[in-house]
């Protein structure tokens, strides 16, 4: 059940998303990062979300990921609240504890506690720009450091390599 409530980087580990759509791509920092790994998270009978990532064309998700000099995209859709926990889970606090402001941190914890169905959450970062979380378009924190999404892949690899959790995950999830 840990699995799937922590939204941003653990929707990698979701099922397909064949019935409901994603973006087959999006535009970031003046670049267009096309899809490369697609899921649904289910249980049962109920859709929890649906999530991509997005890379530059030619370049591994873990490369891409990990390479503060490429530009990458998390984009996760809320489809139902039924097992979203109502505070942001304590191991991925603990992971933006140690690499965000106050300020954005306590920004990233009243958008978690606000989520609704239907929104859209995007984790994206350039370079030079630097990371941004978005909520349905609209930046929640931002910050030019890249060591928070190397902070959130270690904690979503729980102990696992992060290069072998990423390349399992995305060759289990393509997008179609």
């Amino acid at each position: 059940m840990r699995r799937f409530v922590a939204l941003p980087l653990l929707a990698l580990t979701l099922t397909s998303a064949t019935a409901i759509q994603v973006p087959s791509a999006v535009r970031l920092g003046g670049e267009t990062l096309p899809a490369a790994s697609c899921a649904t998270r289910d249980t049962l009978w109920i859709h929890h979300y649906v999530a991509a990532l997005y890379v530059p064309p030619k370049a591994t998700p873990v490369a891409a990921l990990q390479d503060p000099r490429r530009a990458k995209a998390l984009q996760v859709q809320i489809l139902s609240k039924t097992f979203l926990p109502s505070e942001l889970p304590r191991k991925y606090r603990f992971a933006l504890e140690q690499t965000l402001d106050g300020a954005s941190l306590a920004a990233v914890a009243a958008a978690w506690r606000g989520l609704a169905v239907g929104d859209r959450v995007m984790v994206a970062y350039a370079p030079g720009a630097g990371l941004s979380l978005q909520l349905n378009e609209r930046v929640v924190a931002k910050t030019g450091r890249h060591d928070v999404i190397d902070a959130l892949l270690r904690t979503w690899a729980d102990n696992e390599p992060v290069p072998a959790r990423v390349n399992r995950v995305v060759a289990k999830h393509p997008c179609r």
